[in-house]
């Protein structure tokens, strides 16, 4: 079934976060949008910078910037990077291409896994021009 990491979740709200700036992005106005630490998010980003996504600029104007190629990614795509590629499961208790026949929640676990790939595989960074303003 779904596997989301806190460093999947991250990666997904920066990249959306970054895309909607006109400046390079600092880790700092990222960790306090999200209420997330400093060194997690700095690795997490680093990890993106090193994918080719994002531009790590140094200075006092500096920061985090996505590249124009990759403004269209799928949220799937960021996913994978950090998760590997998604297997749709139609167990609780397999794990990979296995089936359990006696599975109560099969349907349910399939319809789940389905509708995150299509949730995943249709949106795109670029979709989503902003976010709600999380800090109280």
């Amino acid at each position: 079934m779904l596997k989301l990491s806190e460093g999947t979740a991250i990666a997904l709200h920066s990249v959306v976060y970054i895309n909607n700036s006109d400046k390079p992005v600092t880790v700092r106005e990222i960790s306090t949008k999200f209420g997330i630490s400093d060194n997690h998010l700095s690795k997490v980003l680093q990890r993106l910078v090193r994918e080719g996504i994002l531009v790590s600029e140094k200075g006092p104007k500096g920061g985090f910037s996505i590249k124009n190629e990759y403004k269209n990614m799928s949220l799937l795509e960021v996913y994978e990077i950090f998760e590997g590629k998604f297997k749709c499961h139609r167990c609780l208790f397999s794990e990979g291409d296995g089936v359990c026949e006696e599975c109560i929640m099969s349907d349910f676990v399939e319809n789940m896994d389905k509708a995150f790939i299509n949730y995943m595989s249709d949106k795109k960074i670029s979709d989503f021009k902003h976010l709600p303003n999380l800090n109280p």
